[in-house]
């Protein structure tokens, strides 16, 4: 696409103003202090499960605006690209609506949902006025920046939990959280006098892929204007049968399938009007396979953090004698001083009260990587790292469903009696 750096130029001028802009301004700050409540959220939670002060929520909010600066400039060229208007995307009532899911669960506040809703409802009874294809346009591209931010930082910073696995027991894992403000510039469709008219950048003449739905009366153009938009994107998984880096991967993939899918359809939809309703459904019940499909890979898979002969390391205290070792997640210690180590009482047996410059024989079972041997110089304990729990633990995370939902099933329950 010969213009293809002359919107990246623009882009990069427009995207600026969105941070300086008063308005934009604050509407940012009130994002951004979204995303730092939640992270507040997690350090809070792992400071109460394991005394881990591990992850600043101010500077994993610093960190998560840049990423979702990135995000945000993608987007804006992914919509740019494929000209989706959100004038007539009804991106009011996708808000709203998911706002409502949200009480519902946490895990509903997504477009994905939203946009199937406010579509469907549309479909059957001609309310809201609203664009379809521009809905779940706006459903795909979103997804799709969610799915590579998802692979660049989804795995960062995972908080090590205790939770019983499919078959009863209590293994480790990590819960993955991460959250986005994403800034971007979206595309506007508006009617105006021709003579009003600015200079602007030529698009090719099959442009915008998504043709919006208004009428032109006679001495009015169609213009397409760039506008800043705010969306907030999240993700929450948890790792129990693979590293959280392989975790976040495999969900990033899906997800990126789903996207393309999705956009496929609502490309076909915007050709054949007959179709949308094939593109409505597939957005709700496309991301739900999604969730789903991660769910089951984790149920079918061997928990990977599960009591084993020796001291599986789970996590490790930052600062701590065991970092400074080089432990990470994965490593088993088998060894102390030449004593075979066989479960995380007799390690604390045998390092006693302390033990001066002490010689460590562990093997990483995850990585499968050969024993090896590390040396400190210094004194412990404590070692400073969270084991993996025994299947007994008395003490494990339960996952909570939203209120409503709660309601809901216990209203069900008793309806079926």
């Amino acid at each position: 696409m010969g213009n293809l750096p002359k919107i990246v130029a623009l882009l990069f001028r427009l995207l600026p103003l969105i941070i300086f802009d008063p308005i934009y301004l604050m509407l940012l700050i009130a994002l951004c202090f979204m995303v730092y409540s939640q992270y507040r959220r997690v350090y809070v939670m792992q400071q109460r499960l394991f005394g881990l002060k591990r992850g600043v929520p101010w500077k994993e909010t610093a960190v998560s605006f840049g990423y979702g600066l990135l995000g945000g400039f993608v987007a804006s060229v992914i919509f740019v690209m494929l000209g989706i208007s959100l004038s007539s995307a009804g991106i009011v009532f996708v808000w709203l609506t998911a706002l409502l899911l949200m009480l519902f669960s946490p895990r509903f506040m997504c477009f994905a949902y939203a946009g199937g809703i406010v579509s469907l409802v549309h479909l059957i009874f001609g309310v809201p006025n609203i664009h379809i294809p521009s809905i779940m346009g706006l459903v795909a591209v979103l997804h799709l920046v969610e799915a590579m931010l998802i692979f660049l930082d989804g795995h960062h910073n995972p908080m090590p939990i205790y939770i019983r696995d499919s078959q009863g027991k209590v293994v480790g894992g990590f819960s993955l959280q991460r959250f986005w403000p994403l800034p971007f510039i979206a595309v506007m469709a508006v009617v105006e006098l021709s003579s009003a008219l600015e200079s602007g950048i030529a698009m090719p003449e099959w442009w915008p892929l998504l043709k919006p739905e208004l009428v032109v009366p006679a001495g009015l153009a169609l213009v397409f204007r760039l506008s800043p938009v705010f969306a907030g994107l999240g993700y929450s998984d948890i790792a129990i049968s693979s590293l959280p880096e392989a975790k976040a991967a495999n969900t990033a993939w899906n997800l990126f399938l789903y996207s393309l899918a999705l956009l496929g359809l609502t490309l076909l939809a915007d050709r054949y009007p007959q179709l949308e309703l094939i593109p409505v459904l597939f957005a709700p019940l496309g991301h739900e396979l999604v969730i789903r499909f991660g769910q089951w890979r984790e149920k079918k898979r061997a928990s990977v953090f599960t009591y084993t002969s020796g001291v599986m390391v789970l996590d490790i205290y930052p600062n701590s004698p065991a970092a400074k070792m080089g432990l990470s997640t994965g490593d088993v210690i088998m060894q102390v001083n030449d004593i075979n180590i066989t479960n995380p009482q007799q390690l604390i047996t045998e390092i006693g009260p302390w033990v001066i410059d002490p010689v460590l024989t562990v093997q990483n079972v995850i990585a499968k990587s050969p024993p090896r041997q590390i040396k400190f110089k210094g004194k412990i304990p404590p070692l400073g790292f969270i084991p993996v729990p025994h299947p007994n633990q008395p003490v494990y995370m339960v996952m909570r469903e939203g209120w409503l939902q709660r309601v809901f099933k216990q209203w069900w329950r008793n309806l079926k009696r």
